[in-house]
This record gives structure tokens, C-alpha cells and sequence, in this order.
């Protein structure tokens, strides 16, 4: 098919082969005969520099439409001017959703590249990930352009077990300094692409936290008023820069979110298997669950001490009436019963470690035998990595084993 020069709009899902001519994406030069797969849900200006011939492999012809000009704002060049004559290190992408952040910052991303820069890209929206799977924060390190970071293989993930940080603050951004720092140590330049949750009480400290945390050499406000001015009222005014967006950025529904997550978490555990850890091989994390002393108590099926004033830990086949949990304090001499009911642990979500903490894959409960002392789990890790597990870190996100979402478990229930 001949392209005439020119700017034309394409949604995926479609197949993009260049045959000949000059054709840009996202600020990456196609070569002659590469692929570029769009996926679902991804809509990319194809900027067409000379005539070309392009192989286009679509579905329908409303994917595709010339558009009058080219819906990148020029302002975005210069921001690789100002990175460059500063010699800036870290960039904090800020925006409502629907704004073009992960746009913004692969374009960003491959100009910085084009001038021999290595550069990360931290994700930090855990519930439309483009960087490794739904319910993690990414970090890429990157020295060639790339068209969608979602084909990139992450350098790094941080489990959060969540979509939203709502319930989550303090791992986020514990996830968020980790991923900073580790990128420093690997590249010239950070580029942080922020979620859309920048109002509201926990939108503002979140936000407020991370600029606090990291003093970023550069902030960029993506905007289309005044709406993000209330993060950066008391920080260098010389250090942000306003930019328009888009005139294609486009909402995306909850329905197509949840779908674009499910697509992203089915891929992500498409070849898992079970596995099985044993107890004493690993320590939990984010949970009461064997972070006690163990107690015999035969007619239940795991009973432990908790630290100090939280009590005991019960695990039974069903939950504890009223009169079974006083019993139980009376004989215990404690104050405070945790009951966990077995069975409720099938689906969830968590993050299999090392001694420090660094995710080396996700995995979902398919169950806990008590019994035996033994995790049983569905994960992709590898058969050589197994042995590096030492850590588990639970999370609150329930998927099937085919990673369809099946709801939540309350952040502390474990």
C-alpha cells in the first residue's frame, strides 16, 4: 500500500512492515522490512516523511485516517533540547488520565536516544501498565528506540498487589524511590510516567511525596488548564515546563481498561505452572502469616503467636463464631484472635523474592497446605530461579489461573 506524505492515525490491532520510504513512530524511525505490531487497545501517529510503501495488515478500514497535521505540539521537541543543555537526570511525567503520559514519555524516551542517551523509563500506574504486568511498577532500561514499552522486556518490576496505591501508599513509594534509584545507577536519564490520581487527599500526598522524595531535575505538567498547578506551587518554577496535550489523547472506559489489564495478565502467566515452596524454605511479607511463633493446637489447622499485642493467628477450616474466639482468649491468656479462613487464599496475587526483596516473578495461590507445609502455586519462573525464592510478598488482587480478574482481598486480612 502507497503512503503519500503526510500524518495518519492508526489503531491496533494491526501489523505495520515497512517496504520503502522515511516512516516515524512515537519518534522511532522505521528500518526497511521491520515489524511493528499495534495492539489492541494503542492508537500511533505514523508519520510519513516521504513517499512510502507500506504493508498494513488490518482489520477494518476505520482503523486507519489521514489527519490534517501532525498531533505531536512542537513544544515537545525542546523538552530534549532543555534535558540535553542542562544535563538533566530525572524527569517526573505528570497528568490526569487520558493525557498522553506514556505517549509523552516514549517520544521523550526515543529523542533522548537518538542523541546516544540510555535511558529509563519507570511505569508507575499498576493498573494500565505498559512496563511489566498489571499490579507492579517497571523500570526498562532501554538504548534503542522502541515504539511500545509494553514490548520491552522490564529490567526491573516492584510488586504492589494492586491496581490503585489507594490502599497500598507506602509500597508505592517505596517501589517508586527503589526504581529511581536503580535506574540512576543504570542510565543517563529517569523519565517517571506518573498515574492519572493527581487530586483529592491521597492523590495530592502521593504526588507531593514523590516530588519530595526524588527533587526531580525536571517536571512535566501535561495539562489542559490549570489543573496540576497545586503539586508544583512551592518548587522551583525553572524546573517545570507546561506542555499541551495531545489532540489525539482519547479516554479509555473502565470496560476497556479491565480488558487491556486481563489481556496483559493472560499473557504475563500464559506458560505458569505449578510449583510448590515449602514453608521453611521462604518468610512472608506484607501479611501476619508465619511471621509468628508456631503453637500446636490440633483442631486447628495452623496457630501461631503474633509480636506483642496483636495476638494469635488462627487458621481454621471455617470461620471462628463469637463464642470460639472467646474461648480461645481465655485460653490464651490474649486479648486479640486473628482468624484466617483456609480457602480464602486461592487467587491471590504475590510476588516471589529474593533474600533482598526483588521480585523475580509473580505467582498465584492456587492453595496453602497447611498440612504438608507447603505453598502451592501457578507461576512462570523459571526452574533454575526456584531456588532464589526466599521471600513471598502478598497482595490484595485475586485472578484466575488464567489471569482474569476474580476481585480482591483486603489489604492486612493475611
Amino acid at each position: 500500500m502507497k503512503f503519500e506524505k503526510g500524518i495518519y492515525l492508526v489503531s491496533g490491532d494491526a501489523k505495520i512492515t515497512l517496504l520503502s520510504g522515511e516512516v516515524y513512530l512515537i519518534g522511532k524511525k522505521l528500518e526497511k522490512d521491520e515489524i511493528i505490531y499495534i495492539p489492541y487497545g494503542k492508537r500511533v501517529p505514523l508519520e510519513v516523511i516521504s513517499d512510502s510503501e507500506i504493508d498494513l495488515k488490518i482489520n477494518s478500514e476505520d482503523q486507519i485516517q489521514k489527519l490534517p497535521e501532525r498531533t505531536i505540539p512542537p513544544e515537545w521537541d525542546k523538552v530534549t533540547e532543555k534535558i540535553e543543555k542542562e544535563k538533566i537526570r530525572t524527569v517526573l511525567v505528570l497528568g490526569e488520565v487520558d493525557t498522553g503520559k506514556t505517549f509523552f514519555s516514549t517520544y521523550l524516551t526515543n529523542k533522548l536516544i537518538s542523541l546516544n542517551k540510555k535511558v529509563s523509563v519507570i511505569d508507575l500506574d499498576a493498573g494500565q501498565s505498559d512496563i511489566g504486568p498489571p499490579g507492579t511498577l517497571g523500570l526498562a532500561v532501554l538504548d534503542k528506540p522502541q515504539v511500545f514499552l509494553s514490548e520491552v522486556e522490564p529490567t526491573a518490576i516492584y510488586f504492589l498487589g494492586s491496581h490503585s496505591p489507594g490502599l497500598h501508599f507506602l509500597p508505592s513509594l517505596v517501589g517508586f524511590y527503589k526504581l529511581v534509584k536503580k535506574g540512576l545507577s543504570l542510565s543517563d536519564v529517569v523519565i517517571v510516567d506518573t498515574p492519572g490520581w493527581v487530586q483529592g487527599d491521597g492523590g495530592r500526598a502521593l504526588r507531593r511525596s514523590e516530588i519530595e522524595l526524588i527533587e526531580p531535575g525536571l517536571i512535566i505538567l501535561m495539562q489542559r488548564t490549570n489543573e496540576l498547578e497545586h503539586l508544583v506551587k512551592n518548587y522551583p518554577s525553572r524546573k517545570v515546563l507546561r506542555l499541551v496535550v495531545s489532540k489525539k489523547a482519547s479516554p479509555t472506559s473502565p470496560e476497556e481498561r479491565k480488558k487491556l489489564r486481563e489481556l496483559l495478565s493472560k499473557k504475563y502467566f500464559r506458560d505458569a505452572k505449578e510449583i510448590e515452596i515449602e514453608f521453611d524454605k521462604i518468610a512472608t511479607d506484607r501479611c501476619y502469616l508465619f511471621t509468628g511463633e508456631k503453637i500446636e493446637i490440633p483442631e486447628f489447622l495452623w496457630v501461631e503467636k503474633l509480636s506483642g499485642w496483636e495476638g494469635i493467628l488462627v487458621v481454621s477450616e471455617k470461620e471462628l463464631k463469637d463464642n470460639e474466639i472467646l474461648e480461645l482468649k481465655k485460653k490464651l491468656a490474649v486479648n486479640r484472635i486473628k482468624n484466617i479462613v483456609s480457602g480464602e487464599e486461592i487467587g491471590i496475587e504475590v510476588a516471589l523474592c529474593d533474600e533482598n526483596s526483588e521480585a523475580i516473578s509473580l505467582a498465584i495461590i492456587k492453595r496453602i497446605d497447611y498440612r504438608s507445609k507447603k505453598f502451592i502455586l501457578h507461576s512462570p519462573i523459571k526452574k533454575e530461579s526456584i531456588n532464589k525464592v526466599k521471600i513471598i510478598q502478598f497482595g490484595s488482587l485475586r485472578l484466575t489461573l488464567a489471569g482474569e480478574e476474580a476481585g480482591f482481598v483486603e489489604p492486612g486480612y493475611f
